[in-house]
């Protein structure tokens, strides 16, 4: 950790300047961080899915291959690509920085396995073959889809589409091993229902769990700032009850009757002062304690980051406001980097106070992120840096960043 105090002079940043001229340059659209835990949990649902449509139709290709001769040369590519396509379709958009059509798409995987159930009975040449006991190539995986309409939160048509297309591809077997449908062998449709039901009810749980917790998140931040509030108000409390203990009643007990002691005045005198710096904070601070305590902030952050400050205006003083939170802001600034950045990067702050005005710039060579994209409810930034500044009269904050391009948060107040 350095610092450095400079009057009117230019702070060079120790960082590469190669990082920071790409942040200064045009910013691009990065991998975004999903706004609730309930996209989340859709955005990798769906990749699952997709993909475990993709294992199937891979693993039971030489299935398809192999009872190819039961059906008319176009139903065994039809079918596989009307599984196949959505299920890509559905994987890449989780990849996407923004996922699109989830919904749709789980709904056409959904519509794909089904059409290609149903298009195999015109399909079929009419030669049962019972030594098949896979005759039809989808016969081993009806329910997949119906996991991707549950994660979608439409339970009600995971379930009506698991019901039919278990039906229908056990249906289209029989024929196919037997040339029509024996109503005992059906028996194993409510079977096997059923057994998926129980991990179609399982996922059901975990999506509507996941769903009220966000739903419940803004109500958790309220409380933890009430908690906050309290704790302050507690710890403000028995610092009070302490100055009490130590100064006041300790002055009062000695009194005695008689003249004055000196010593006891000086006693008196010292706890009226104590009281005065405790009940009357500063309602202005200069440059230099403003750069101090900016310093002593990132200081207690982390050690991998460096601080210095130019002081044009050295009679300049601050309102205690802005010193707090401006103070808090780079701290948070800071704090973030130090978790998000990743092993290896690099953090400056750099501070400059003027006449009525202050700026404090924390720049990082870090992984960066999408302000754009930043879950409005994350605390750190929404709250400890937009909304803290935002509030200040005077104050403005601004996050420049990317994915890969490090960061520049600037915190700034000019006075009104």
């Amino acid at each position: 950790m350095s610092g450095g105090t400079g009057i009117g002079i230019p702070v060079r940043s120790a960082l590469p300047a190669r990082a920071v001229d790409r942040v200064r340059r045009g910013l691009g659209r990065g991998i975004r961080e999903d706004a609730t835990d309930l996209d989340r949990q859709k955005r990798i649902g769906c990749r699952f899915v997709g993909s475990g449509l993709l294992a199937f139709c891979a693993v039971m290709v030489p299935v398809a291959i192999v009872r190819a001769d039961l059906t008319a040369s176009w139903w065994t590519p039809v079918s596989l690509a009307l599984v196949a396509v959505p299920a890509v379709l559905l994987v890449s958009s989780t990849f996407l920085a923004v996922p699109r059509a989830l919904l749709g798409l789980v709904c056409a995987c959904a519509l794909g396995y089904l059409v290609a159930t149903l298009l195999w009975f015109p399909a079929w040449l009419g030669e049962p073959d019972e030594t098949a006991r896979w005759a039809v190539w989808l016969f081993q995986f009806p329910s997949v889809s119906s996991f991707g309409l549950v994660v979608m939160l439409r339970t009600g048509l995971a379930v009506t589409n698991l019901v039919v297309a278990t039906f229908a591809v056990h249906v289209a077997n029989q024929v196919a091993r037997y040339g029509d449908v024996r109503p005992a062998e059906l028996l194993s449709v409510p079977l096997s229902a059923a057994l998926a039901g129980v991990f179609l009810a399982v996922a059901s749980s975990a999506v509507r769990n996941v769903r009220a917790l966000d739903e419940r998140h803004p109500a958790v931040l309220a409380m933890t700032a009430r908690a906050a509030a309290t704790a302050a108000q507690e710890a403000e409390r028995s610092r009070f009850d302490a100055l009490i203990h130590d100064h006041v009643i300790a002055t009062l007990l000695a009194v005695r009757e008689g003249p004055p002691e000196p010593r006891l005045a000086a006693q008196a005198a010292s706890a009226l002062a104590e009281l005065d710096r405790s009940t009357v904070p500063p309602s202005e601070f200069a440059a230099v304690t403003f750069a101090s305590r900016t310093e002593d902030a990132v200081v207690e952050m982390s050690d991998r980051a460096s601080c210095s400050h130019v002081i044009s205006s050295p009679a300049s003083t601050y309102p205690a406001r802005v010193v707090e939170d401006m103070v808090d802001s780079v701290a948070e600034a800071t704090r973030n980097w130090s978790r998000h950045g990743g092993t290896g990067s690099r953090c400056e702050v750099i501070a400059e106070f003027g006449d009525g005005f202050a700026r404090v710039t924390v720049v990082d060579d870090g992984v960066g992120f999408d302000p754009a994209l930043v879950d409005p409810r994350r605390f750190g930034i929404a709250v400890g840096i937009r909304a803290r500044m935002a509030g200040l009269p005077g104050g403005r904050a601004e996050i420049e960043s990317a994915p890969g391009e490090g960061a520049v948060v600037t915190v700034e107040w000019r006075r009104p």
